[in-house]
């Protein structure tokens, strides 16, 4: 494939874009600001105002384009059916909404199982055929490959692993309380920042990453916490999938050495030792716009089947 695929990665604070060759590479790319104003054909005019920006930077234009968004996709990749800081989307056809707009080609998923198929494409999952991703950030979002393939469940919404509960009760997210992302996802991980860092010094996880890196006891402290409620979901993981590897990543983790350094003894303390045997814990290596990355890569894999 000579002309490169447009990927466009739909986030709550950010979106997206960028044009990836068949190696992965980032040929362009552009990022916007996510607007107040959510209803599906706002977002869908704000992603074709940046696809105009980003086509103005470059001569190379897209065969078709890859949405990854936020939120349950529905199984056959029309609908986003409910989406986390996009109240408005109920079975929002944004799939259809792009191709239309964009005129070209298009194709939808959940923006979590994207990156895990960028990743096992291009990045730290290559060569692992059963494996479990998990992005960590404002919430944590997970994907799941079987057999070399993504597992999206009956209906698509497998891989949702923020919502491993791993106590009886705590922290609810979408009204389910004791879940993960409620003790890990940013709202928790402000909480634990406030507790350390009573005196009005409020770091960010980039900085909580780089002071944890330098030995900052406190720093090390917020991510021994995050370490220790991670492995309680990522043990139950292991043991319902048995998987070859798990592949850490999103923004509280990016860089941050001192939690990988940490994280796979606490694992193994709640793991069973037949389950962590030969596992791999990598952190996810494609970086910013490997949601955008793996968008491109699902509209290249759906097109490669459709011709066979």
């Amino acid at each position: 494939m000579s002309s490169p695929v447009l990927g466009i990665d739909i986030g709550g604070t950010n979106i997206k874009f960028g044009l990836v060759n068949e190696a992965g590479e980032l040929l362009e790319t552009l990022t916007v600001t996510t607007p107040h104003e959510r209803d599906l054909p706002q977002i869908v005019q704000v992603c074709a105002k940046g696809t105009r920006e980003l086509f103005a930077m470059t001569k190379l234009r897209p065969v078709g384009v890859g949405v990854a968004a936020p939120g349950v996709v529905d199984i056959a990749e029309e609908l986003v059916i409910e989406a986390p800081n996009f109240t408005e989307w109920n079975h929002a056809p944004l799939r259809q909404a792009m191709s239309d707009v964009l005129k070209l080609p298009a194709v939808l998923g959940n923006d979590v199982q994207l990156l895990a198929v960028a990743e096992h494409r291009w990045g730290a999952a290559v060569g692992f055929k059963n494996f479990i991703a998990t992005a960590v950030g404002t919430g944590v979002g997970g994907a799941i490959f079987i057999n070399g393939q993504l597992y999206r469940g009956a209906r698509g919404g497998a891989g949702e692993v923020g919502f491993t509960i791993i106590a009886p009760d705590g922290p609810a997210v979408a009204g389910v309380p004791g879940v993960v992302e409620g003790f890990v996802g940013r709202r928790g991980f402000d909480e634990i920042v406030n507790r350390l860092f009573p005196s009005g010094e409020f770091p960010t996880p980039r900085r909580i990453t780089d002071l944890a890196n330098a030995g900052d006891q406190r720093a090390c402290q917020v991510q021994d916490i995050i370490a220790n409620y991670l492995a309680e979901a990522v043990a139950t993981w292991l043991h319902l999938f048995n998987p070859e590897a798990v592949i850490l990543g999103g923004g509280t983790l990016a860089g941050a050495i001192y939690f990988f350094e940490i994280f796979e003894q606490k694992l193994k303390a709640r793991a069973r030792p037949t389950h962590m045997e030969g596992v791999k814990i990598l952190p996810a290596k494609l970086g910013y716009y490997a949601g955008v990355q793996g968008a491109a890569a699902w509209w290249m894999i759906s097109n490669s089947q459709q011709k066979e």
